[in-house]
């Protein structure tokens, strides 16, 4: 194993679960899913309970101790004499910019973003060097006789202000456009607003190269110490995040199905009538208690319902994380067991076991539908209706007892295959074996043995076989007579003909096939999840470690990555809160972006092309990065104008205005609603610093060991809300740096003398007066980039909403078409094999995966801009926060039924079948799944059309005609009358029906919910006609009264 790994296993052992996830915050939510798989135990004590749910283990507390140490011995080694004569003034700086290396991120991450940063340094020398140069030649060509070489210059000044604007404008576009150089421009800036401040004062080209070269070893200094830190101290590879999070990703899987089991069993016995009047009596208590109105709740709404629910967003969230990170590991130089193709192989057969764990996920809102539509939980029904309802009630009842213990067996067998899979490929230790049964029968198929997989096999084939019973138990209770063996050897004759299965029934049998169905392919994906393992540890791959390196083709990759939108996908949480303006970061593709020009033909010569490029000029300007890139820069100067007057220039300095400038630069944000939150954040996390910059300074008073060290362990305590609360992570980073600021700058002063520290024109100022003074300055810059983030016109949530939710809708089109394609093509064994490069299928299943990604991410950056939507100041109407969380939630499940289509599509492919030639039911239901492509390319365009109206603020145009349902059940019946008889419910493409026609029943009713939350957004054109008649109150044009449905626009 190598170091890194042995660093993740070494955590595993020592913090449980919980622990091997703890070096990432988005982990901690993953492993809160995992203890709903334990058996019930003794309850904690309330000390126990609070140090796990703090997340503390011994990995986190060591990268809490690896992210305070930079700035630490950047402090500690200024107290040499030497040190301190050589840095000067600037010396605080170098512990600043050590912190901002971020040394506690993965190895790959770290080195990727460290290169950008020498490098933005590099260029930052050489544009500011230029910039002193020209500023020193106004300042020569202006100087009046006998002036003084030290003395106001307006010329010099105007230069700087010039190129600070100028430096700050171009960066915080590419800021927007590129989300990879996040970290590397805040460097950037914070180099650029130091150079152009003390600009002007400089004399002469002499004294700008000193200082230009003190400030590139500060700041190159300050980023050494966080590289020795972060590659010697605990280092931590790409990789073992990677395996850290696929471990929370199981960890999650297996809450899910333990959840879902739960949910399931309350169904067994569960009253709609009842658990809506307790949801009344909740609702009334909940009134007397506060004025803000309850979460409405739906009639099978329970406790473990939404326990599921959020389950599944901590799993959907993880899952678009991984996909980033996987590129990260894959392209990093490692010591490790498992290379590129292994973590890659991996991650394929978690994606197959998540897609059935989802579909399992969906029989609450399958159910949910039946009961809204039935009204299941009104009392107030005439008798006729509430009978049948009660009918539907009893058979949910009956079908969710006839899998009760099927469902149980099998969840429980795949979390063992988990553990096998995670104990083998040693992602987590093995549990200690109990004494008194190692040489037992159970110890040799346990997890983590080698006989386990055939046992799991044999367990896998006793369900298939438990799904006979269960079906023949429910044809005998429906009346439908099944001969003894028939799953075993079916035939058409030895059943009794009869007509097609009552639609009732034939929902109960559809339901039941659907879960048993999804059920059993989790089993085999997990299954070859165990085969794959087993097969990596006979390979001899986890016999040792070995040098990992990435091939050509990938660093080639990477290389392009980082200037280019293949890398906009951000890989570590850490740089999220402080990356505000590029929020809008996931990359919609080519398609998306490029229109067709209706003004412009192509061009046709040399000089249409060339003009071409010209429009771009214009076309650079409009773009909303530039306009955030000007907002920042107007921002920036409202406070730099004050250095560059001669009136304000010694107020600037003396009041250490800088740090507001930085702040501004760094901290602006796009959107209205994010700056408000941050803002409020950002002002408390420096607050918070001030007290504790006291505590730290006076509890030792004064003296610099016992300062140091208090620094150190306040910084250490900080950094556990930059490693384990997303939500603080700002107030965690500013909290650091402003405690280095106010003791950096007092231990610097002790170090240097008070003469030397006052030497730029900043009065030296005791602890209990500088510790306000930063937090005014710190204040006034973030309260001026609040203000420059609402003015003109504030960019708010509400709009990015709602063109996120246009984007979100265009990928879901794509991924319809996708699903589509891949469908049909199965049907007609046209895809190849899908693991070869080249072939159609592979083509087809990469463009699935990656649109399948693109689009969860796109929906959890929608949740998070709908919860951001709240810290809007609303002026008018209020924003229908509803409709558009509702339509989030619809995009969802279309998105998760079409992945359950595909997936399903799987048993029909060649591969799959059987060597016996297929039957002609098998041959009628292919025709039937061939010939549905008209309501497919429905489903596309009216996504298409919905997405564009949404996108561009548009009404929906007159009698929209919606999708309609796939009629699968109606199209077989027109080939074969008899065809949904239980004498075909052996055949293979049976359940696979029964999946799809659940899938496409939800898929076209969530269109139509879809178009109608679409329209109650952007409203319908209205062409009716009315004239009004002075006998008459109004003359309606013909069919205008029975046709028009739209609001009038």
């Amino acid at each position: 194993m190598g170091e890194s790994e042995k660093v993740a296993s070494s955590s595993r052992s020592g913090s449980g679960e919980n622990g091997s996830e703890s070096a990432r915050p988005e982990q901690s939510a993953a492993t809160q899913a995992a203890p709903a798989t334990a058996t019930p135990e003794k309850k904690p004590s309330k000390i126990k309970q609070l140090w796990q749910k703090s997340g503390l283990d011994v990995f986190t507390v060591l990268m809490m101790i690896k992210g305070s140490l930079p700035p630490t011995i950047a402090i500690a080694i200024y107290q040499a004499p030497a040190v301190s004569a050589h840095y000067s003034t600037l010396g605080y700086l170098m512990a600043i910019f050590s912190v901002l290396g971020m040394a506690i991120m993965p190895r790959g991450k770290f080195i990727q973003t460290m290169s950008l940063n020498v490098l933005a340094i590099c260029i930052g020398a050489a544009v500011n060097l230029l910039a002193l140069w020209t500023a020193m030649q106004a300042r020569a060509h202006t100087k009046r006789p006998g002036e003084s070489p030290t003395a106001y210059s307006s010329s010099a000044s105007a230069v700087c202000a010039i190129w600070l604007f100028f430096q700050i404008y171009i960066i915080n576009y590419a800021r927007i456009k590129r989300p990879a150089f996040q970290l590397t421009i805040i460097i950037y800036s914070i180099f650029t607003i130091v150079s152009m401040s003390y600009g002007p004062t400089f004399p002469n080209m002499t004294a700008s190269l000193s200082f230009m070269k003190r400030l590139i070893e500060t700041t190159l200094s300050g980023l050494a110490l966080s590289t020795g830190v972060s590659l010697v101290f605990v280092p931590v590879s790409s990789r073992t995040v990677v395996f850290k999070q696929m471990t929370g990703y199981l960890a999650c899987i297996n809450g899910m199905l333990a959840v879902q089991t739960q949910y399931m069993q309350s169904l067994e016995s569960l009253d709609p009538i009842e658990l809506h009047a307790k949801h009344v009596e909740e609702q009334a208590q909940h009134a007397k208690k506060s004025k803000k109105p309850m979460k409405p709740r739906g009639p099978l709404d329970t406790p473990a319902s939404d326990a599921l629910h959020g389950t599944l967003m901590k799993l959907l969230e993880l899952h678009s994380k991984l996909g980033g990170d996987i590129e990260s590991a894959k392209r990093e130089f490692a010591i490790g067991k498992l290379d590129c193709k292994d973590i890659k192989e991996l991650w394929k057969r978690l994606r197959f076991v998540f897609i059935p764990v989802l579909g399992l996920s969906s029989t609450i809102d399958i159910l949910r539908r039946q009961a809204q539509r039935g009204h299941w939980d009104s009392a107030d029904l005439p008798q006729s209706e509430a009978d049948s309802n009660k009918q539907q009630v009893e058979s949910v009842h009956r079908v969710m007892r006839a899998l009760h213990e099927p469902f149980a067996t099998v969840t429980a067998n795949i979390t063992s295959g988990i553990q096998h899979a995670q104990m083998t490929l040693e992602l987590v230790k093995p549990p200690k074996a109990k004494t008194e049964d190692v040489e037992g029968k159970a110890s040799q198929t346990a997890p983590g043995s080698p006989a386990f997989a055939e046992a799991f096999r044999q367990k896998l084939e006793s369900f298939r076989k438990s799904r006979h019973v269960t079906l023949e138990r429910w044809c005998h209770e429906n009346g439908h007579q099944l001969p003894a063996g028939f799953f075993d050897q079916p035939t058409e004759d030895a059943v009794k003909e009869e007509e097609n299965v009552p639609e009732d029934q034939r929902r109960q049998l559809f339901f039941m096939l659907y879960i048993e169905y999804l059920l059993f392919r989790a089993g085999q994906a997990t299954l070859d999840l165990v085969l794959f393992a087993d097969q990596t540890k006979q390979d001899g791959k986890l016999a040792k470690s070995r040098l990992i390196l990435p091939g050509g083709k990938t660093m080639r990759k990477w290389f392009v990555a980082v200037f280019t939108h293949a890398d906009s996908s951000k890989g570590d949480h850490l740089l999220e809160d402080i990356e505000d303006g590029a929020r809008d970061s996931v990359y919609m593709g080519q398609d998306f972006e490029r229109r067709k020009d209706p003004e412009h033909l192509p061009p046709q010569n040399a000089m249409e092309r060339f003009g071409n490029h010209v429009r771009g000029i214009p076309a650079f300007f409009r773009d909303p990065a530039s306009a955030f890139g000007f907002r920042v820069a107007c921002a920036t100067m409202s406070v730099a104008i004050i250095n560059y007057l001669h009136a304000s220039q010694t107020f600037f300095q003396r009041n250490r205005l800088l740090w507001s400038m930085i702040m501004i630069a760094i901290s602006m944000s796009r959107l209205s609603g994010q700056s408000t939150y941050n803002f409020i954040l950002r002002v408390g996390g420096t607050a918070v610093a001030m007290v504790g910059s006291y505590i730290i300074w006076y509890i030792v008073d004064g003296k610099t060991a016992g300062a140091i060290v208090f620094l150190w362990l306040w910084m250490t305590c900080a950094f556990y809300l930059v490693l384990k609360v997303p939500k603080l992570i700002i107030v965690g980073i500013l909290s650091i740096v402003t405690s280095v600021l106010i003791i950096g700058y007092e231990l610097q002063t002790k170090a240097i003398g008070i003469a030397a520290s006052e030497s730029n024109g900043q009065p030296f100022y005791p602890t209990y007066l500088l510790a306000p003074y930063r937090l005014a300055t710190v204040a006034a810059g973030l309260l001026v980039a609040w203000v420059w983030t609402i003015f003109p016109y504030p960019v708010s949530e509400n709009s990015e909403l709602r063109k996120d939710l246009g984007a979100s809708m265009y990928l879901l089109a794509n991924f319809a078409t996708l699903a589509r394609e891949m469908i049909k093509s199965r049907l007609k064994d046209g895809t190849g094999d899908e693991t070869v490069k080249g072939t159609h299928g592979y083509r087809l299943e990469k463009s699935r995966n990656e649109v399948f990604t693109k689009n969860l991410m796109l929906l959890n950056e929608m949740r998070m801009n709908s919860a951001f939507s709240k810290f809007n100041f609303s002026v008018g109407g209020k924003f229908p926060h509803e409709e558009y969380q509702a339509i989030i939630e619809c995009v969802q499940r279309i998105l998760n039924y079409h992945s359950l289509m595909i997936y399903a599509s799987q048993t029909l492919s060649s591969a799959d079948a059987p060597d016996f030639e297929r039957s002609a039911w098998s041959q009628d239901f292919r025709r039937l799944l061939t010939s549905v492509s008209t309501t497919a390319n429905q489903v596309t365009s009216t996504l298409s059309l919905l997405s564009s109206s949404l996108s561009n603020g548009q009404p929906l145009p007159p009698y929209l005609e919606l999708p309609q349902p796939f009629a699968f059940v109606q199209r077989l019946q027109k080939m074969d009358k008899g065809i949904l008889s239980v004498k075909h419910i052996a055949e293979p493409e049976y359940s696979v029906f029964a999946v799809v026609q659940i899938c496409g029943v939800c898929i076209t009713n969530d269109i139509e919910i879809l178009a109608g939350h679409v329209r109650n957004l952007v409203g319908e054109m209205d062409f009716s006609f009315k004239a009004l008649n002075p006998s008459d109150d109004s003359l309606d044009s013909e069919d205008a009264g029975t046709e028009a449905k739209g609001k009038q626009t």
